[in-house]
């Protein structure tokens, strides 16, 4: 199954592919044992300015022929309970109500989401979409997304997407932009990834250097992972 990046089902497909590696389990033996081997990996500028129309055509076509298969009767529910927010967009757009309907939803920032739709219209969105925009408004603060790994001893114990980013005291942060981690996920090196401040480590670099070929195989185990970028 192919997986969303960033999403907890993408995390949780990692933990697999990590714990399949045995390159990696071998590579990272003794990895936290004597000491605080966890990470939380700080995914920052999200760009959450994308619109709904320009995310992945998996997800923004099928959002649009369920918007243009409503009814009017379905069209002026929709428009009864609209938010402000909701509202203040349909008055930039033209045509008739179902019209500026589809427009402003298709034309909507991904960060607007929250105000913009309500239950009812969420009711219309393909599942996936309906699920990353809710993991979406759960997970990112800051436009940074906030990831925990558990690694200790060759395995990957847990990971999290994480609600409240101070709700762990990992070891080892990991912080770059979202277009630097989807470099690493196509091939970049880990450790010059750092080293060239591409990422940013926050953590003992002479701790992590004697497992620098465990560190290599988080980065191509990622890269394993059969991913979809959502942005």
């Amino acid at each position: 199954m192919t997986e969303w990046f960033p999403s907890r089902e993408w995390l949780a497909a990692y933990r697999t592919a990590l714990n399949d590696n045995e390159r990696y389990r071998d590579a990272s033996e003794g990895w936290g044992v004597d000491f605080a081997g966890d990470f939380v990996f700080e995914i920052t500028d999200v760009p959450t300015e994308t619109t709904v129309e320009d995310l992945p055509e998996e997800l923004s076509d099928d959002l649009r022929e369920n918007l243009q298969s409503l009814s009017g009767e379905r069209v002026e529910d929709l428009l009864a309970d609209a938010p402000s927010a909701l509202e203040d967009r349909l008055a930039d757009q033209q045509g008739d109500d179902h019209d500026r309907l589809v427009a402003a939803v298709l034309q909507m920032p991904i960060a607007e989401a929250p105000a913009v739709t309500f239950p009812a219209l969420r009711e219309e969105f393909p599942d996936d979409l309906d699920d990353l925009l809710d993991q979406l408004e759960q997970y990112l603060h800051d436009d940074t997304i906030h990831a925990y790994i558990d690694l200790y001893d060759g395995e990957c114990r847990e990971t999290e997407v994480l609600a409240d980013p101070g709700a762990r005291d990992p070891g080892f942060r990991i912080a770059g932009p979202y277009e630097n981690w989807k470099d690493l996920l196509e091939g970049a090196d880990v450790m010059e990834s750092i080293f060239s401040e591409d990422l940013e480590l926050d953590g003992s670099t002479t701790t992590i250097l004697p497992y620098s070929e465990a560190a290599q195989e988080l980065g191509d185990t990622a890269g394993r992972v059969e991913s979809r970028y959502l942005f």
